[in-house]
């Protein structure tokens, strides 16, 4: 779902009350379960949200992990850098900079593709 900062629906700023639920320490149990269940990625940056998602559908159509850095996601994403991206994850992973939800999304990936699914 990832909702852009500055998104609107109906004139109500969206965006940027999603941005206040994943900062809101008040936030309850039953709270959390229903913009978990509309999307289980809700509590993630949206930037990496949407970059993950991309990588999802570039590996769906058979894209890899590895690889050069500059490759595109093809021709369905031409602008996207699967590549590039991994790279800046793993950088910041080694700087302790994703969370443990980001860590283990990427780690999933790694393992699909080791065992070929």
């Amino acid at each position: 779902m990832a909702v852009p900062a500055a998104a609107k629906l109906d004139g109500h700023g969206v965006g940027a009350w999603m941005g206040r639920q994943r900062r809101n320490p008040k936030l309850t149990a039953a709270q959390d379960a229903k913009l978990t269940a509309l999307d289980e990625l809700w509590r993630i940056e949206p930037d990496w949200n949407r970059s993950y998602r991309r990588l999802l559908v570039y590996l769906a159509a058979g894209g890899t992990l590895t690889g050069p850095a500059n490759r595109t996601g093809g021709e369905a994403d031409p602008t996207f850098r699967p590549g590039a991206w991994l790279r800046k994850q793993a950088g910041a992973r080694a700087g302790g900079k994703l969370s443990v939800q980001q860590t283990v999304l990427l780690d999933s990936l790694a393992a699909a593709e080791q065992a070929g699914t």
